[in-house]
């Protein structure tokens, strides 16, 4: 598997799409030139961006987990923005309480529930 920083976001912004999540775009401006870092701006609807860098020498899996908190706190600042609950993803396991978090397990990189443990699902197949 090699996980681009460009195939890590398109998992992420298929789980965002499968999940009624805001829509993001990528720019393809780079937002650091430094040679150790592939890197993106990240772009929402409501004209706010943020940076994306993934370490080039990172493994794919601590990748896709490393830009899916990237992804998930900038989110999180979106959704505060439209005044709506910042749970994305929403725990299917505790409703309306928290998101689930993004972490490398044994079975790969994953949504994880914080309070149980539970692998939801892999990154970028969660479904609605």
């Amino acid at each position: 598997m090699n996980v681009s920083l460009g195939s890590a976001l398109d998992a992420i912004r298929r789980d965002l799409r499968n999940t009624g999540g805001i829509e993001l775009r990528i720019s393809e401006e780079p937002a650091t030139t430094d040679p150790w870092y592939e890197s993106v701006l990240l772009l929402s609807g409501r004209r706010s961006s943020t940076g994306v860098l993934a370490p080039v020498e990172m493994a794919d899996a601590e990748r896709l987990v490393h830009v899916a908190d990237q992804v998930q706190e900038f989110v999180f600042e979106e959704l505060a923005r439209l005044e709506l609950p910042a749970t994305w993803p929403e725990c299917p396991e505790h409703p309306a309480s928290h998101p689930l978090t993004p972490v490398l397990a044994p079975g790969g990189p994953c949504w994880q529930c914080p309070k149980s443990g539970d692998a939801v699902s892999r990154i970028g197949e969660l479904a609605s």
